[in-house]
């Protein structure tokens, strides 16, 4: 059974890297106007390319080390926050930042897992700490982030935009995250592939 999470791995780490460049161009817009036969619509907007962006990970275990290695492939700069610092092989060149500077990224992905340190980790406080137009990926757990919060920082422009598979109260969903255009949601489907459950069946069977 400890050896499940590496299953999950690559498949949540394309699903974040999905959300990612989903939230930079703000995709859900031109998406939902197209099927609406309005074509790119009346709002749409320029976007943003990942190249030369800072991706700030918190929580480089092996999901976040996965979404690393996508990253970089989109000449994206990784920095990350741990609670220890990773080794030399497998920072793989990420920056070691401390918490408050990890909140200064271009974008922020979160990857750590859930527990009384975590809960709420990203709330008001965080969110009056980070870089203006900040993006937002979350594919971990919704409670490590203050829903109310998140949306407060929508509106104000602090977040550009926010990509979320996962959410505080599931299947519920802040009724202020659906209402806004420049969020990406999707129904917590990060390890929802064929592969990903017949490793995952293999792995728990063999353990």
């Amino acid at each position: 059974m400890s050896s499940t999470p590496i299953a999950v791995n690559d498949a949540t780490a394309d699903v974040a890297i999905f959300l990612l460049l989903g939230a930079l161009r703000r995709i859900h817009i031109p998406y939902n106007n197209l099927r609406q036969g309005k074509w790119r619509g009346p709002g749409f907007q320029l976007g943003y390319d990942p190249k030369k962006k800072v991706l700030g990970i918190l929580g480089m275990g092996g999901i976040g080390r996965e979404v690393a290695k996508r990253a970089r492939a989109f000449g994206m700069t990784i920095q990350y926050h741990n609670r220890t610092q990773l080794s030399p092989e497998e920072e793989q060149g990420a920056k070691y930042v401390s918490f408050d500077e990890l909140l200064k990224s271009d974008v922020l992905s979160l990857n750590l897992s859930l527990n009384k340190n975590t809960a709420g980790i990203i709330g008001k406080k965080e969110f009056a700490k980070m870089k203006k137009g900040i993006i937002i990926v979350n594919t971990a757990r919704g409670k490590l982030i203050d829903e109310q919060a998140l949306v407060e920082a929508l509106e104000d422009g602090t977040v550009f935009s926010a990509g979320l598979d996962v959410y505080e109260e599931e299947p519920k969903i802040n009724q202020g995250l659906l209402d806004n255009p420049n969020v990406v949601l999707l129904p917590h489907i990060g390890t929802a592939t064929l592969e990903t459950q017949v490793s995952s069946s293999v792995i728990q069977y063999i353990s």
